[in-house]
């Protein structure tokens, strides 16, 4: 006798939350970004107190135990200061989204000629999604409202992916349990 599996439906709850939060971050980007905001904000705020915690818990212990004590507090200043001016916090979450993308386009760019060297037949692939990465990442820096836009989609297309894949997940696991 088969085993079912439990809670098959899990997945499909999840997976709903997340296909209708991604529809809503697509069709009110301009609040959502300025949610993305706050929560930036927030995780540099929270990361802060976890590293302010951590160097005054192992002061003995562990010899660099300053530099932490002096990154969480600095982290703790600046989320601070992202969560009482959100137009910071706004230009903060876009720039950061831009020189990330720049870095990643750079390390795309440079890994795709490794991969040429190695005899990788694709190797263009990951040079022109590199390329495009770069270009990506110069919009989004030079150009504030394509990087609000950007960012939230970022956020909600993948999001939404994840959700139709959890509900099809769930189905699956439903139809193997009525087998």
């Amino acid at each position: 006798m088969k085993e079912q599996i439990n809670q098959w439906w899990l997945p499909v709850v999840v997976g709903v939350l997340l296909t209708f939060t991604a529809i809503f971050l697509i069709t009110q980007p301009v609040g959502a970004f300025l949610g993305l905001t706050i929560l930036f904000g927030w995780l540099i705020f929270t990361s802060g107190g976890f590293n302010l915690v951590f160097a005054i818990r192992n002061r003995n212990s562990y010899t660099f135990w300053g530099w932490d004590l002096m990154i969480g507090i600095f982290e703790m200043v600046i989320g601070v200061a992202l969560l009482f001016q959100p137009e910071l916090s706004a230009e903060s979450l876009i720039l950061f989204t831009g020189f990330w993308l720049t870095f990643s386009g750079v390390a795309r760019i440079s890994g795709s000629f490794m991969l040429k060297k190695l005899g990788v037949t694709n190797w263009w692939v990951n040079l022109l999604s590199g390329i495009l990465t770069l270009i990506f990442s110069f919009l989004i820096i030079i150009n504030p409202i394509f990087g609000m836009f950007s960012v939230v989609y970022l956020v909600a297309i993948p999001m939404f992916i994840s959700g139709v894949i959890g509900i099809v997940f769930g189905i699956q696991l439903k139809k193997l349990n009525e087998l």
